[in-house]
């Protein structure tokens, strides 16, 4: 069985570390950067392109360089599900609506008589 290739990504304690370097931690980042203290840690387990350029900005490098397994060379994003998934998922209903969809009703407002009417004079308004 063939072994899975190791991730050229930054390990997240070297990640951690390099925040620390810096002399903060990724709770005083994310708070100075007007975020609850743990939204920054999320770039760490999954892709999330805001917080990754923002941890990368602080470092000095690109995002790229942390997170090479999530760019493509030309430095855009790869797809969160792998590529396996691009242009899979077409909506099948691209076509007309469906035929003899009844239109939206008005909400009984709880009143006995409709608003429309006035009992004074007989007349609708």
């Amino acid at each position: 069985m063939k072994k899975n290739p190791a991730s050229q990504d930054w390990h997240r304690a070297d990640i951690v570390a390099a925040i620390h370097k810096r002399g903060t931690t990724f709770q005083k980042l994310s708070i100075s950067l007007g975020y609850n203290d743990g939204v920054l840690r999320n770039a760490l387990n999954h892709p999330a392109p805001k917080y990754e350029r923002q941890i990368a900005e602080f470092l000095g490098v690109t995002p790229q360089v942390i997170w090479p397994s999530r760019y493509h060379a030309d430095g855009t994003q790869r797809s969160g599900r792998g590529e396996r998934g691009m242009g899979r998922y077409v909506r099948k209903t691209s076509g007309p609506t469906k035929v003899g969809r009844k239109p939206n009703k008005t909400k009984f407002n709880g009143s006995k008589t409709p608003r429309n009417v006035n009992l004074t004079d007989g007349q609708s308004t």
